[in-house]
């Protein structure tokens, strides 16, 4: 899939977030902790949601799907994720830590995703291992037995992932397990409220360290999906690219502040609790120095945003440190320069000087690549070409239907 954009239109109006793929796929891997019914509200149509629901059908899960909210119940038949599903997205590996806990044991493929560089499962690992689970890896795929315990594990390094598969590993384990220098990500707390609305017993809610002490069965849920804040900021983003006004809406301004902190002193900015206004006439001379780190920094799927918008201001220059994933800026780079963009990678750092885009054809290696070179295509004078759009399709719902809606030329074939 291609998306053909025609730069050089000001975009104008007002556009609603989704909900986040990064939060409904752990909320989605949860469900295996019950029998009953998860109600999902808000849950975005997208092809990684997509995925995920059928790797839990494959395993045994009921799921119906009616507007914007997925039901999912039932009791797993096995606990092997079908190989061809799993290597389809790196959230299956969020069914990890829940599997074992409910069932005992758990095959899992090495999942897939995104090509932006190491994504080591070892936090996760050693974790369940500190919990007394026996993993070995073969057929390149998981392994994991073992009837868990109670323990204290304190993460190398803040992993979403990791986080996420050891909260749910650890409701239903007897005793008290003490995480310390967990991930702090709104989507991390968005499944520990959901946890405890199930029956889960956990204390530091959004906070580096969690004490999580075990229940014998978990019940279903309703609960709401929290907005997108990445796809929030691809809009502002696409904005800055374009020129314009825009109101972002159905957003937690409060989860967005390290982004929005990088846009207020170039463009005027309005922040309600649940809506932006921005207003973009002119390009700023650069953005300065801005390193990636875990939340509540500036995150790394916001980066290739700002390489994007780095490499179209107006001649100054931005530094971009990438301290998460080491292939990231690499991919993004290589294509803005083929837009025009004057881009220096050394290391984990890129030094941007902005000039003025020229249409090309780019390719999306990944999902949030895939989004940067589309709003640099904004940007650029003439027709841009984004091969392998279907990579943003996994966390998007129709972002060229969205940002025509506010007067951008996309289409796609």
């Amino acid at each position: 899939m291609d998306y053909i954009i025609e730069g050089g239109h000001r975009l104008n109006g007002e556009i609603a977030v989704c909900g986040a793929k990064n939060c409904a796929l752990p909320l989605l891997g949860a469900s295996v902790l019950t029998d009953e019914q998860i109600v999902l509200h808000n849950c975005p149509a997208i092809v990684d949601v997509f995925n995920m629901l059928e790797l839990l059908k494959a395993m045994g899960k009921s799921v119906f799907w009616q507007g914007d909210t997925v039901t999912v119940s039932g009791t797993l038949s096995t606990t092997t994720a079908p190989q061809y599903l799993a290597r389809l997205l790196r959230g299956s590996a969020l069914i990890l830590g829940g599997t074992l806990a409910a069932y005992g044991s758990v095959n899992l493929p090495l999942p897939g995703g995104c090509a932006i560089g190491a994504r080591p499962m070892d936090i996760h690992l050693k974790g369940l291992e500190s919990m007394g689970a026996e993993i070995s890896c073969y057929d390149n795929a998981l392994h994991c037995k073992g009837a868990l315990h109670s323990a204290e594990y304190e993460m190398r390094f803040a992993s979403v992932g990791a986080t996420e598969n050891l909260l749910c590993a650890a409701v239903l384990v007897k005793g008290t397990t003490v995480l310390s220098n967990c991930a702090t990500e709104p989507e991390i707390e968005a499944l520990e409220r959901m946890l405890v609305k199930m029956g889960a017993k956990i204390e530091g809610i959004g906070t580096p360290d969690v004490s999580v002490t075990g229940v014998k069965k978990l019940h279903g849920v309703e609960f709401d999906i929290i907005p997108d804040r990445i796809v929030a900021a691809t809009y502002l983003s696409a904005v800055v690219a374009a020129g314009g006004q825009i109101t972002v809406t159905n957003c937690n301004t409060n989860h967005l502040h390290a982004f929005i902190n990088v846009l207020r002193p170039h463009f005027n900015v309005v922040q309600y609790a649940d809506a932006i206004t921005i207003t973009c006439d002119s390009q700023p001379s650069g953005y300065g120095r801005i390193c990636t780190a875990p939340y509540p920094f500036f995150p790394t799927d916001m980066q290739s945003l700002l390489l994007a918008m780095a490499s179209f201001s107006n001649g100054g220059q931005t530094i971009v440190q990438e301290n998460l994933f080491e292939n990231r800026l690499e991919h993004i780079a290589s294509e803005l320069v083929k837009l025009g963009g004057n881009i220096t990678v050394k290391g984990n750092s890129a030094a941007v000087t902005g000039s003025k885009l020229t249409a090309s054809n780019v390719v999306a290696r990944d999902l949030r690549g895939g989004a940067a070179l589309a709003v640099a295509g904004l940007n650029a004078d003439g027709q841009t070409v984004v091969h392998g759009a279907e990579n943003i399709c996994r966390g998007y719902m129709d972002l060229d239907i969205c940002l025509n809606a506010l007067g951008a030329k996309i289409h796609k074939q």
